[in-house]
């Protein structure tokens, strides 16, 4: 086994086992054993004794453990009195600011934290964000946005990219509110707070205005970033805003100008892989290099250092991300055996890569794009290169082909894991685009490379590079557009990962050993080889159960999921037999400027995670954009039987889109109020108590008012779901109740309180009819007072427990039809 492997699987193994314990107290019983292992194994093989090299992974596995706990943030309890107030931070901006259409976020290094007469400074990082002023350019001029670390800049008058946010190395003031990010409340949730604090970031303060640079930075790093805002002008001025953003993010790895529509065109297709700037762009460049060394004759030496340049070079303008630092260190590994003229073995400089990587911060081994990249480079050195072997192709042709399937093979159970999808047309949508994608990235190549120095040479390569994004987006536009190009699938469980890579690394060892095949029956040229065969059968029955995802099914009870999507509501209905609705997606208001979208980014990954790719029912309670917004993205994503809405008119941009996606997928529409009922599951009883016959009118929000109302029984458990009502439409329910136009019974052993906990949400007479003994307030950061407090406090007299999903993140209870069970998300 080659060094660096056996070494750096120790290593990663050791840094596993600390996020796993997560005790520094081992950390110097690590060290010392560490450090007795090794010179255990140094006498051991001095003295020539067996077995002697099995001391090295023990020790690099000791010292694994105590490289993690030893990088481990312990958060500094110094700056407790900053959180939550009004303070100035100083420090220095370490990286590239990333530029998203509505803000700026960069990191200050070595924070000094001032309030008042207390001031704190600390060797840990903030990140500071700064919301871009509407109409802070030129108001005649459209706003535009570099995709990614750059400039924002307005076409005409614009701002400067150097009076927009600072560089690398400027010393900054920023004046706002510190706090500390919100961590994930639920399972399967992104949780923005670890990914930062993996980063070395331990808290956010939002800016208040433009951030101050007090001192100009200097260096390498700086120069850098000035380098690669060149470009990015240069590519904003030479292309239309879709093109540009599409050539930045093939070129420099900019992703916050790709739009969740294109996102996710990118993600059913398999390709989003191209965006995050890794080995397949630094092999373009390598190979650049390399042919203009050959062409000009240069020799051996010249050469290594002047490729070994352009490489880190261009690592550089990418800020060193994890896929290209792998790739620059493995190229250059390469380069140096080219110089010596020996044998370089690709697994080892594989693993001497990830080595390096975990040196510098062992917390990157958790980073799904570190373990994207290292397994996909994994699975084309292991798989590729025998597959190879057997197929009669041209080399390109044959490369083509071989390279994307082992990519793809490689990282599907990790896909499958963070994204909740498997691409089935991924294979065709790399096979079909890389090439076109390969003479996109020359052309760009080459005007970057122009922009810097022949800045008048560089619009034609620009403008082809540009006109070759369409048909590409336009190939992957089809191909997303096939029925079942993609599927939603449950995160696999552990053991299921660990089978499919034991079938890839058996698979490649018998591939390397050769077969042959005669009709028509098998027969082998060795018995290593005869695992070919069974190997591709265990793959493919992995690859059922990963789609069928039969480990997430039905629990055989009532399930009801409150879904933490913000400020809006967004409940999951699950019935004993499995049949399903969904009561709203959330959703951002209008006038807010934010990408958030509940429905893409909290829903439809939930359902994926719980196994559910069709929902029975979708259900909206009133065309409010905290409970519609989210839907558009639901019905893209997942089959949907039949949508249910109240009959309300509303001709919003939002409400006409819904409609569009309804009328485009056929999706049978049923508008419904008080006295229906909705056949969902036998066993369960789902009956809607509002809007009245006669829609209110004149009350202080028609459209909350009118809101459907579900009563939801199963045995001796009952919901009751209230939409956004209001005093009005409680009042109106109740009256109806007593005068005996409800059938049935209107209490409830559990409640989604009205209207999100407002003041508008108490009144006694519905609270007395009700009698629930669980009050769940579906609620997230808000300017509206949301949750009153007064609202709180009544639930809480009369005898509730209120649940909240901005504290207690999705809230899931089960019934089995006698009692329930409440399971918080946290």
């Amino acid at each position: 086994m080659p060094p660096f492997v056996l070494i750096t699987g120790a290593f990663a193994l050791g840094i596993g086992l600390s996020q796993l314990c997560k005790s520094s107290s081992w950390v110097w019983v690590a060290f010392v054993a560490a450090l007795f292992l090794l010179a255990g194994g140094i006498w051991a093989y001095s003295q020539g004794k067996r077995y002697s090299l099995l001391w090295l992974p023990l020790c690099f596995l000791c010292l694994g453990y105590a490289w993690m706990e030893l990088d481990r943030i312990s958060f500094p309890l110094q700056i407790e009195p900053f959180l939550g107030h009004y303070v100035q931070v100083e420090g220095v901006v370490d990286g590239l600011p990333s530029v998203y259409p509505n803000r700026i976020v960069f990191v200050l290094d070595e924070p000094v934290v001032i309030l008042g007469s207390d001031r704190w400074q600390g060797k840990d990082k903030i990140q500071a964000v700064y919301y871009i002023p509407v109409g802070s350019a030129d108001e005649e001029a459209p706003l535009q946005e570099s995709a990614g670390k750059g400039a924002v800049k307005a076409k005409g008058n614009g701002v400067s990219p150097s009076e927009v946010h600072p560089l690398p190395g400027d010393v900054v003031k920023v004046d706002g509110f510190l706090d500390l990010v919100p961590t994930a409340l639920s399972p399967g949730e992104f949780d923005y707070r670890i990914y930062l604090e993996q980063r070395g970031i331990i808290a956010q303060i939002k800016a208040e205005g433009s951030p101050e640079i007090k001192v100009q930075g200097q260096g390498f790093a700086r120069l850098w970033a000035v380098l690669r805002m060149r470009i990015e002008e240069s590519i904003n001025s030479s292309l239309l805003q879709d093109q540009s953003l599409f050539l930045q993010g093939l070129l420099l790895g900019s992703k916050e100008g790709i739009t969740p529509e294109d996102r996710d065109v990118y993600q059913r297709t398999g390709v989003m892989h191209l965006f995050a700037v890794s080995g397949l762009h630094l092999g373009f460049v390598f190979i650049a290099l390399m042919a203009v060394a050959s062409s000009l004759g240069i020799k051996r030496l010249p050469t290594f250092i002047m490729v070994t340049m352009g490489l880190w070079g261009y690592a550089a303008l990418i800020d060193f991300t994890p896929p290209v630092t792998r790739a620059a260190v493995m190229a250059t590994v390469g380069l140096s055996a080219y110089l010596w003229q020996q044998r370089q073995n690709a697994i080892n400089s594989l693993a001497l890569a990830a080595f390096a990587l975990l040196l510098l911060n062992p917390a990157v081994l958790f980073d799904p794009g570190f373990q994207l990249s290292f397994t996909a480079t994994w699975g084309i050195i292991y798989l590729a290169i025998p597959l190879n072997r057997y197929i009669s192709l041209p080399a390109g042709f044959r490369d083509a082909l071989t390279v994307p399937a082992a990519a793809q093979l490689s990282v599907l159970p990790l896909t499958a894991l963070y994204f909740h999808r498997v691409a089935v047309l991924g294979l065709l949508g790399n096979i079909l685009v890389i090439p076109l994608v390969g003479l996109v990235v020359y052309l760009g190549l080459a005007g970057m490379l122009l922009a810097l120095v022949v800045p008048g040479m560089m619009n034609p390569f620009f403008l082809a590079a540009g006109a070759l994004s369409l048909p590409i987006k336009g190939l992957l536009g089809l191909l997303a557009g096939v029925p079942g190009s993609a599927f939603l699938v449950p995160p696999p469980p552990l053991w299921l990962c660990l089978l499919w890579f034991a079938m890839l690394v058996i698979l490649g060892w018998a591939l390397r050993e050769g077969f042959v095949v005669s009709f028509p029956h098998f027969r082998f040229r060795s018995a290593a080889a005869s695992w070919v065969l069974p190997s591709f059968v265990m793959l493919a029955c992995c690859l059922f159960l990963l789609c069928t995802g039969m480990w997430a099914g039905s629990s055989g009870k009532l399930e009801i999921t409150f879904l933490n999507v913000g400020q809006g509501d967004a409940i999951l209905v699950r019935t004993p037999a499995g049949r399903t609705m969904l009561v709203d997606a959330g959703g951002s208001p209008s006038y807010i400027s934010s990408s958030f979208d509940p429905g893409r980014q909290v829903v439809v990954p939930t359902l994926a995670r719980v196994g559910i790719r069709k929902l029975d029912l979708v259900v909206n309670s009133h065309p409010h954009e905290d409970h519609l917004g989210g839907i558009p993205a639901v019905l893209d994503n997942i089959q949907v039987g039949r949508y249910v809405a109240p009959p309300l008119e509303h001709t919003t941009p939002l409400a006409l889109k819904v409609q569009d996606v309804l009328d485009q997928k056929k999706i049978p529409v049923s508008y419904i109020k008080t006295g229906a009922e909705i056949k969902l599951d036998p066993s369960v009883k789902i009956s809607v108590l509002g809007p009245p016959e006669t829609l209110l009118a004149g009350t202080r929000s028609d459209a909350n008012n009118n809101s459907l109302v579900l009563h939801i029984v199963y045995g001796k458990s009952s919901f009751l779901l209230t939409g956004d009502l209001e005093q009005d439409g409680m009042l109106d329910l109740v009256r109806r109740f007593q005068n005996g136009r409800i059938p049935g019974e209107i209490r409830a052993d559990v409640l989604k309180c009205p209207h999100h906990g407002s003041s508008y949400s108490i009144c006694p007479e519905f609270a007395a009819a009700v009698r629930p003994q669980v009050v769940v307030i579906s609620v997230g950061r808000n300017n509206f007072g949301h949750p009153d407090a007064q609202t709180i406090n009544f639930w809480q007299d009369q005898g509730a427990r209120v649940l909240r999903t901005d504290e207690d993140g999705h809230i899931t209870i089960l019934s089995d039809g006698t009692d329930f069970m409440i399971m918080p998300g946290n």
